[in-house]
């Protein structure tokens, strides 16, 4: 079995638990609208619910006591993450983190609100993992709230 096997195999026994904290903050992602005289009175409609953004992407820590938001920004040659974010893919990024295979904090990140900001577009140092093939870049929590891209946390 390869890494990105045994990964996704592991965060596979989160998905209730994603599901669950993905509905709870849907307040963030659904906007109900009141219709206009008009809709209610030849339409039957009172209300107007839009979805404003469906793509989530989620990431999973393992046991760390870092509190950042972490994007892998090199992978040998390949097609990144942060690469997939500059193109436009994902609306809303959810970042856990766990202790003993229990998530214990998480934030949701508007990834629209990060590109909007610069934030996905500006170059910044890439830390690089002890493998010396991965590397990531790194966004503050105080960061991201300065500049109102989280919209929901439990930390």
């Amino acid at each position: 079995m390869n890494e990105f096997d045994k990964n996704w195999n592991w965060q596979l026994n989160f998905l209730d638990e994603i599901k669950d904290i993905l509905k709870k903050q849907s307040m963030y992602i659904v906007d109900v609208q009141v219709a206009s005289p008009d809709e209610d009175m030849k339409q039957s409609t009172d209300f107007k619910i839009k979805i404003t953004a469906g793509d989530v992407a989620v990431r999973i820590r393992r046991d760390t006591p870092f509190r950042d938001f972490t994007i892998r920004a090199k992978k040998g040659n390949s097609i990144t993450e942060i690469d997939k974010l500059r193109k436009g893919y994902c609306d809303w990024y959810l970042y856990l983190w766990t202790k003993k295979n229990k998530i214990v904090d998480w934030i949701l990140i508007d990834i629209n609100k990060m590109r909007d900001m610069g934030l996905l577009s500006e170059q910044r140092a890439v830390i690089m993992n002890k493998d010396g093939y991965t590397g990531f870049v790194i966004y503050t929590i105080d960061e991201l709230e300065s500049h109102n891209c989280i919209i929901a946390k439990n930390i």
